[in-house]
């Protein structure tokens, strides 16, 4: 059974072998998202989640907590299925979801869940 889980139309997305719904959030635009998850359903019926980001966002979110005191003082970042992308935008998001799930890389980059558990 797929769950919707977007906001709206303009978030999902068709690719080879799965459908993508972005979880966006408010003021999030789809050219320009940098930090975004999302829940992936694969035609072998596997749903798998992962979240999108850019090197800049990384940057960002470090020099904040250098000032916030989160994460050690922003010593580090860390984020389970973590996709890094080359620039924003859910486009840069979908091509690495083609590439991953070419290769077959989706099984072993991105965590399933269980629907069960939503």
């Amino acid at each position: 059974m797929m769950v919707a889980v977007s906001q709206t139309v303009e978030w999902d997305r068709v690719v080879e072998g799965a459908r993508v719904s972005f979880m966006s959030g408010e003021g999030d635009d789809p050219a320009t998202a940098d930090n975004i998850d999302a829940h992936v359903y694969l035609a072998d019926g596997t749903h798998r989640y992962a979240t999108f980001m850019t090197t800049v966002e990384i940057g960002r979110l470090l020099r904040r907590w250098a000032k916030t005191g989160e994460a050690g003082g922003g010593h580090y970042f860390w984020c389970s299925d973590l996709v890094i992308i080359p620039r924003p935008g859910v486009e840069a998001m979908v091509a690495a979801l083609e590439e991953m799930i070419r290769t077959g890389d989706i099984d072993v980059m991105l965590s399933k869940v269980e629907d069960s558990s939503i």
